[in-house]
């Protein structure tokens, strides 16, 4: 699908999949979960989900590789960019940023 071609109308959900650096310790990923806690306040979330990857059976199509996903939902694409530029979630992302090595987002228009 083209950039033309994306919808632009409806509700977002914004995805994200933390991989929490290997040498942090229990105590430390369980002190992760403070980053969803901090980012609750800001007015432009609908809803706010998150949770550590679940230990379901392999299967090719299943990545369980990540230590953390957050789901967030969104009114409309102009709360989401709100959201990205909001100073609490501006400080979240650079207070807990050092437990990280990678982070993948997936955007959607929710049907």
């Amino acid at each position: 699908m083209s950039e033309n071609q994306l919808p632009n109308n409806g509700q977002i959900q914004h995805f994200v999949m933390f991989w929490l650096k290997p040498q942090l310790t229990k105590a430390e990923v369980a002190n992760f979960k403070n980053f969803f806690e901090h980012l609750k306040p800001i007015k432009y979330i609908k809803t706010l989900n998150y949770g550590l990857a679940a230990n379901t059976p392999t299967r090719p199509v299943t990545d369980n590789s990540f230590t953390y996903s957050l789901t967030i939902t969104f009114d409309n694409i102009t709360d989401h960019n709100a959201y990205q530029e909001d100073k609490t979630h501006l400080d979240a992302v650079e207070k807990f940023s050092d437990n990280w090595y990678r982070v993948v987002v997936h955007d959607t228009v929710i049907s």
